[in-house]
């Protein structure tokens, strides 16, 4: 629930001082906090938090009956029940995240720009905490800040994802199996919207190029403008090779017996280190019988590549759409994606 990347800019209500004044170093403005490198830095950070958390949800089987919706669950403790969906069956796993959404709503955790509810018409209307004050990162025109995409994300997990890394069956691990699917849920709504500050800071680097693609209905052109396929290409083999290094178990035949000093100790980490590399390497080239894997490489790489990345671009084009003052073409609502056929 950490927004570190955003508080970031309010570093000058706690910054460390020297004699009671503040270095340059202390103050991070907000042309920084937009800018694509940082950006891209906290992309980087968020990958491992998704990699971990689809080993997680990969250590049990597929589980469906978690998501098949019944009438009997109730309405989740905290939540608010919508006017005419009293009656509405839920799956055990909205169940569960219509719960964390409103615990977490409570501690401000959807005050934040950098997160989106799945359920926002299910959060309470008061908060435990006071509110918090974030810089104006987004903008609010044609509500492009509240552009979310959380409902086609799920329907995504739902059917792809999880069906990719878990087991077919069942084992009887459901309530560990929607933890994990939370998480795993909440990491990728993280990365996917990040979109929104990537999308203002192109658009603060070309408005007039944007406005006028927009203006013109051009989603395509939209799309051009915006999409970097080197920069894709760097983030489908870092996936990959992250996959195969935190996913595969280490090769302990392999190492020597351990002794207690620290120049020994030092060789044993740099043998780890050396079996991790050489195991990813070979995973980055070819699907092995996946013996020594917690998760399939390809698997994670293909998340990114079908979901994660061209979601990531939709809410682009959506932000920059409403951003430019006009609704986004009906291929970027946010009950679908637009590689999907109409």
């Amino acid at each position: 629930m950490s927004t570190s990347s955003l508080q970031a800019v309010n570093v000058d209500t706690d910054a460390t001082t020297t004699n009671g004044v503040e270095s340059d170093e202390d103050q991070v403005k907000t042309s920084d906090i937009l800018s694509l490198d940082s950006i891209r830095s906290t992309l980087i950070r968020q990958e491992e938090t998704i990699i971990f958390a689809l080993i997680e949800r990969a250590q049990y089987r597929h589980n469906q009956a978690v998501y098949k919706k019944s009438e009997n669950l109730g309405n989740p403790p905290g939540s608010v029940v919508p006017e005419g969906l009293e009656d509405e069956p839920s799956s055990f796993l909205e169940y569960f995240l219509i719960g964390t959404e409103a615990l977490h709503y409570a501690v401000r955790r959807f005050t934040s720009p950098e997160e989106n509810a799945f359920f926002p018409d299910r959060l309470p209307q008061e908060k435990v905490m006071e509110e918090l004050e974030y810089p104006n990162l987004l903008s609010s025109v044609g509500g492009a800040i509240d552009v979310n995409f959380n409902e086609i994300l799920m329907k995504k997990y739902i059917e792809v994802v999880v069906p990719s890394i878990a087991v077919h069956g069942d084992d009887e691990q459901h309530g560990s199996t929607v933890l994990c699917d939370v998480a795993v849920l909440q990491a990728i709504s993280k990365r996917v919207h990040y979109g929104k500050f990537v999308a203002e800071s192109k658009y603060l680097a070309d408005p007039e190029g944007y406005q006028r693609l927009v203006d013109a209905g051009d989603s395509d052109g939209v799309m051009e403008l915006l999409t970097n396929s080197a920069v894709e290409a760097k983030v489908l083999r870092r996936a990959r090779l992250k996959a195969a290094t935190y996913g595969r178990e280490p090769l302990l035949a392999d190492m020597p017996a351990l002794k207690t000093s620290k120049e020994y100790d030092s060789s044993i980490v740099a043998a780890a280190a050396a079996a991790a590399v050489v195991g990813a390497i070979e995973a980055m080239g070819t699907d092995d019988d996946g013996k020594h894997d917690k998760i399939s490489p390809s698997m994670v790489e293909s998340v990114y590549r079908d979901i994660i990345i061209p979601l990531t671009k939709d809410i682009e084009v959506a932000y920059l759409f409403r951003r430019c003052g006009k609704e986004p073409p009906p291929q970027f609502a946010p009950d679908r994606m637009s590689i999907d056929e109409l």
